[in-house]
């Protein structure tokens, strides 16, 4: 519980992007029609993602993912993302 309590006050740098940036990033990473059409899931909850609650891209390997906005699953992709860089 404390190694918890210590990761929530750790600082994490992220690149915010506006709705209307989304679109154009997911039309960049060929994901546009798999969001749009419902077709794309939360790479850690599951859920299907549309552009409505579209909170970040996830790279795993060579793979772009797509995260839901629920703040645990956005809060998991960051941790993800910070071990796959070290």
């Amino acid at each position: 519980m404390r190694r918890l309590r210590e990761l929530r006050r750790e600082k994490v740098t992220l690149t915010a992007f506006s709705d209307d940036d989304m679109e154009a990033i997911a039309k960049k990473l060929g994901l546009y029609e798999d969001i749009k059409d419902g077709k794309a899931k939360c790479v850690i909850c599951g859920c299907v993602v549309t552009f409505k609650n579209l909170g970040a891209f996830l790279k795993l390997g060579s793979e772009i993912k797509t995260v839901c906005d629920d703040s645990k699953c956005l809060y998991k992709a960051i941790m993800i993302a910070r071990e796959l860089k070290h």
